[in-house]
């Protein structure tokens, strides 16, 4: 049983707005105490285009696109850094850069050299990651990725399963992945971070999580990012559905036991890795981030006007007509790609607490008391632990009080945002 922390542990007086993102904070609550990282900004690029298009996926990407497509994107984007980089106050020097997508390997690094100058001239780049799709990956482009300065890789393998491959609509085959875990190796990236999809209904009897992520890290992966497969109506999958509660809760669990034994550390819900991952930790710890490209969002730097940053996604996006359909109005209509569309609502300081309730409960070290303590009135911490709902959890070692950090048991990460929610519901109560 769990003992429940109660409130008149809490201490009085709440850190008032100004303090609340400031370095001195960020340290002294207790977020992120293991994290040694410089950079307190990151910059997310989004490149949309695609060899082709895996039925499950959501993301904003084409496979419909043409050469002249591909130029104007990328001059865009060095425009779109430009005019985002004037609002960066001038403390602000480390940075992390993530090329995220649709498929960034599709292309040569010469394709992101200037931007990444541009970036250099202003910023040192401490953690450089790239996403690559083992079907679009030559072994040359490993070496050229690190002469760009790339130091991380996530690689789109989703399963070593020829079924599950062949299932979720992946072009490449094992042999592939294990290729590509040996030309990152030669190259001399030392941080490959492979992408697994699990919860499969038709095909969990079909393989063995276990053996995959062995063979995987004894071929040079350095981590593994598990996520749980999710069906949405704008997909090919609409009509697809997951495995039973059950099956998925017992996949997660041989998920977090085989990492453990690998010397993985689980940082975050789907994050397991020897190498803590910069860039994930700015969005999970509240911190801002750029976002370049059509479909990103990003969270500009608080300023004295606005306290907690200012939200915002790119793009005016067309509305999908049908499951799978994802074109992008690159000849008719482009320059609306790259419209910044800024929150109309002003991100207050409700709106950033109830954020990081969300993501820091999927974190390793999950919520620190002392930063609840330092956020919330007394009032508020007592209606907390005083619920039926949370005590019950307690006891049931749902939620689990250990070194003053209120953390979620393994299986239970999976069902991470209910359980925000229903801290949501008793620390934001209106009455």
């Amino acid at each position: 049983m769990t003992k429940v922390i109660s409130a008149k542990n809490s201490k009085p007086g709440v850190v008032q707005d100004a303090q609340l993102v400031s370095e001195q904070f960020f340290r002294s609550s207790g977020l992120a105490a293991d994290f040694a990282a410089e950079a307190r900004l990151g910059i997310y690029v989004h490149v949309p285009f695609c060899p082709h298009i895996c039925p499950y996926c959501d993301f904003v990407k084409t496979a419909k696109f043409s050469r002249a497509d591909v130029s104007g994107y990328f001059s865009a984007l060095e425009k779109q850094y430009d005019s985002l980089i004037a609002e960066i106050p001038e403390s602000l020097t480390t940075v992390t850069v993530y090329l995220g997508g649709g498929t960034p390997s599709l292309f040569p690094a010469a394709y992101y050299r200037p931007l990444v100058d541009k970036i250099r001239k202003r910023f040192v780049i401490e953690e450089f990651t790239i996403e690559s799709n083992p079907f679009s990956n030559s072994e040359r482009a490993f070496a050229d990725w690190v002469d760009l300065g790339v130091n991380r890789i996530t690689l789109g393998a989703q399963s070593l399963n020829p079924a599950v491959l062949s299932y979720l609509g992946r072009q490449h085959n094992s042999k592939q992945i294990l290729a590509n875990l040996n030309a990152a190796r030669s190259a001399g990236l030392n941080q490959v971070q492979v992408d697994l999809i699990f919860g499969l209904k038709e095909l969990v009897g079909q393989r063995n999580l276990r053996d995959e992520i062995t063979e995987l890290a004894g071929n040079g992966a350095t981590g593994v990012s598990c996520y749980l497969l999710t069906i949405e109506e704008s997909t090919a999958f609409a009509k697809e559905s997951t495995a039973t509660d059950d099956t998925v809760v017992n996949e997660y669990l041989t998920l977090i036991e085989t990492c453990q034994a690998l010397g993985f550390v689980q940082f975050e819900t789907s994050n397991f890795s020897r190498n803590p991952p910069i860039h994930n930790r700015l969005y999970w710890y509240g911190l801002p981030y750029l976002g370049l490209g059509t479909g990103a969002h990003g969270l500009m730097p608080a300023t004295s006007s606005t306290p907690f940053g200012t939200r915002y996604r790119v793009g005016e996006l067309s509305q999908r007509k049908v499951p799978g359909d994802d074109h992008l109005p690159f000849a008719s209509d482009s320059e609306m790609l790259f419209v910044i569309n800024s929150s109309e609502e002003m991100r207050d300081r409700e709106a950033m607490l109830q954020e990081l309730l969300f993501t820091l409960l999927r974190t390793q070290d999950g919520i620190p008391l002392a930063w609840l303590e330092a956020v919330y009135e007394p009032a508020r911490l007592a209606r907390l632990w005083a619920d039926a709902r949370i005590r019950k959890a307690c006891d049931a070692g749902y939620f689990q009080v250990e070194n003053r950090h209120l953390r979620l048991s393994p299986a239970e990460k999976l069902r991470g945002d209910s359980w925000a929610l229903l801290l949501i519901s008793c620390l934001h109560a209106s009455h």
